[in-house]
């Protein structure tokens, strides 16, 4: 399977709102489009994608979908992950048996399974961070793969591996 993470996009504090209705920054708005063109380009695309129900990702995600062509085909949003730890993370990709897999969601769950995945540190990715995985669900020991970790830096495409 191909499993994605993506971290949501730069969002406001210019507001006092409640935290589960912030929207996107300006920046946030900037680096989902050109991540967007980024899917795009390299023809990623995802079976079935989940989103938390928190304002910011559904922004990013809709940004994602606007600027892409069949890369996103199967959108379920769900409320447990707004903030969800890294194993509950794990256990909706344990459950799922879709070819590609696309999770959008929140610090500090999504920078813990990207630093689980690839064996690094734990480390605290920034916003609209987005990894690529390969992993062997038929092995007891799933095997992982790490493909890349990128993130959108003013309008470019850099890689945080």
């Amino acid at each position: 399977m191909k499993l994605f993470l993506l971290r949501h996009a730069k969002s406001t504090w210019n507001t006092f709102e409640n935290d589960h209705d912030r929207e996107l920054s300006e920046r946030g708005y900037q680096d989902a489009h050109t991540l967007a063109g980024h899917i795009e380009k390299s023809k990623i695309s995802f079976q079935k994608t989940f989103c938390s129900t928190a304002k910011r990702t559904r922004e990013t995600l809709k940004i994602l979908k606007a600027n892409t062509s069949n890369s996103i085909l199967d959108i379920e949003y769900k409320a447990d992950l707004y903030h969800a730890s890294e194993l509950m993370m794990t256990d909706i990709i344990d459950e799922i048996s879709v070819k590609s897999l696309l999770i959008v969601s929140h610090n500090p769950g999504i920078s813990g399974l990207i630093s689980h995945l690839s064996r690094s540190q734990a480390y605290n990715f920034p916003t609209c961070v987005f990894a690529g995985f390969t992993l062997d669900k038929t092995k007891p020991e799933k095997k992982i793969s790490t493909e890349f970790i990128i993130r959108p830096k003013d309008g470019n495409i850099i890689s945080l591996i």
